[in-house]
């Protein structure tokens, strides 16, 4: 499984609330107490951290301390807890006044009380704030186009009847995200979801889309369970499949693939920030990712190998005259009309600024779900005031040894922080924090950082996609 390797943003998954009340399978990547928690969705969606739009339909106090809201999307609710650790969108839940269309940026949970078998999910929220219809409109939209796209992947696999490792290595051979790729055969082999089961999820998600366009008044519901079998008249899993899994690779190959696979997962950390502790969703993520972690990188072995190298070369070293290869004044002279070669000495060599780009600290917390029996869901909160403490602090620790990481990867990481830094400052300031215009916003980065357009525009889609901003309207965006 490849993971997620250090300092890689974790994706904001956008998916609707019925697949996620399906979800009982959440898993750590390691044993280590810090390590990201994923909850793996029927179709395959490894969520670390994810955003939802709907309206928040009704707020309960847990305890003194702690309330729960529940956000409402066409297809469901989400339900979120909010306490002392979360000061921010518990202060927000306290004021506010339902009905009205929020925006929920936070991370997966679930959570299952020791007297019952049932799993309840949840979201820890890290960030809340009031939308329009509009907003919650284009997110159905988008929360629909990704969840056919996994259906479709899901579908493939289920027709290829494959697993494990041959399933990630032909999803992977057919330029499916690896992180998808995991999910994936997470997915299949935890739920072993039907056909039947994605047939019903597809249709509740175009349901959804026609809710919005006016076609529809309401969404008839999800009411296939994820392994339930289909009748005769059930649609097949080679008509919702979208891939051509025929090419299967062997198991060597497979194998490799999965090793090629880590390591370009960690290619990818040295050129992405880490905002999540995901380490701390956000496609399909955090993510944790969100959401990174305390995870060794593969660069500690390049660094290994290349102190064994420079041991190698001070040995060699001993066998040169101090001065041997010195150039007199006029033949560094003729070199340097030649070839523009300019020289200098280590005196003149400026120190590499040790600034690390600040990263943010994200807490991973054992969150309490959704109440079909309020006195587990309670129980959970309780546990969770409890718990919230200690586990804010260490998360923060990880955060921040990646950004440290990150600084040490070369100016072009930190070019991308700060790139996509500067898009949410600027867009603070082009309007005035009530919504940058689009175009404005592009202008106002590329003329400050002289930067080329079409790499503000790739900072912008990685802010939406990791829920830092969101779009009120078309052509507008909005810091969240």
């Amino acid at each position: 499984m490849s993971g997620s390797a250090p300092g890689r943003r974790e994706v904001a998954h956008r998916l609707f609330a019925a697949e996620f009340d399906d979800a009982e399978f959440s898993y750590s990547e390691s044993d280590e107490e810090r390590a990201p928690n994923y909850v793996v969705t029927p179709t395959g969606a490894r969520v670390n951290r994810l955003f939802a739009v709907g309206v928040l339909t009704e707020i309960d106090d847990v305890n003194p301390e702690m309330v729960r809201g529940r956000v409402v999307d066409p297809t469901g609710a989400f339900v979120t807890y909010a306490g002392q650790y979360q000061p921010d969108a518990l202060a927000f839940l306290e004021r506010a006044d339902p009905p009205a269309f929020l925006a929920l940026s936070g991370k997966a949970r679930t959570f299952e009380p020791d007297d019952d078998d049932v799993v309840y999910s949840s979201v820890r929220p890290e960030s809340v704030n009031e939308v329009d219809a509009e907003t919650r409109d284009r997110w159905v939209v988008t929360a629909a186009e990704r969840t056919l796209n996994r259906i479709g992947v899901a579908a493939s696999a289920v027709e290829a009847d494959l697993a494990g490792d041959r399933l990630r290595a032909a999803l992977l051979e057919a330029d499916v995200d690896d992180r998808l790729a995991d999910g994936v055969a997470l997915a299949l082999e935890y739920y072993d979801t039907t056909p039947a089961y994605l047939e019903a999820l597809r249709e509740t998600a175009l349901d959804a889309v026609r809710v919005v366009a006016g076609d529809r008044e309401e969404v008839s519901g999800l009411s296939v369970s994820p392994d339930e079998p289909g009748g005769s008249g059930s649609a097949a899993a080679s008509d919702l499949a979208t891939l051509d899994l025929s090419n299967v690779p062997s198991p060597a190959a497979a194998t490799a693939a999965a090793d090629a696979n880590g390591a370009s997962a960690t290619d990818a950390a040295e050129s992405t920030d880490d905002t999540d502790e995901v380490s701390a969703d956000d496609d399909e993520a955090t993510t944790g990712t969100e959401e990174s972690s305390a995870e060794a990188t593969a660069d500690a072995g390049a660094a290994t190998e290349s102190a064994e190298d420079a041991g190698e070369d001070l040995e060699d070293l001993e066998d040169f005259e101090p001065g041997e290869f010195d150039l007199d004044e006029e033949t560094r002279q003729a070199v340097e009309e030649e070839y523009g070669t300019e020289f200098s000495t280590a005196d003149e060599v400026e120190e590499a600024d040790a600034g690390a780009p600040e990263s943010e600290a994200e807490a991973v917390e054992t969150d309490p779900a959704d109440a079909g029996g309020s006195a587990g869901a309670d129980a959970e909160a309780d546990a969770e005031s409890e718990a919230d403490g200690k586990t804010e602090n260490e998360d923060a620790e990880p955060a921040e040894e990646s950004a440290e990481e990150g600084d040490d990867d070369g100016n072009d990481e930190s070019a991308a922080v700060d790139l996509e830094d500067a898009v949410m400052e600027a867009m603070e300031t082009v309007g005035d924090g009530e919504g940058a215009d689009r175009e404005d916003l592009i202008a106002a980065v590329v003329d400050e950082h002289g930067v080329d357009s079409g790499a503000v525009e790739d900072a912008i889609q990685d802010a939406l996609m990791s829920g830092r901003c969101y779009e009120p309207s078309d052509g507008t965006l909005k810091a969240i």
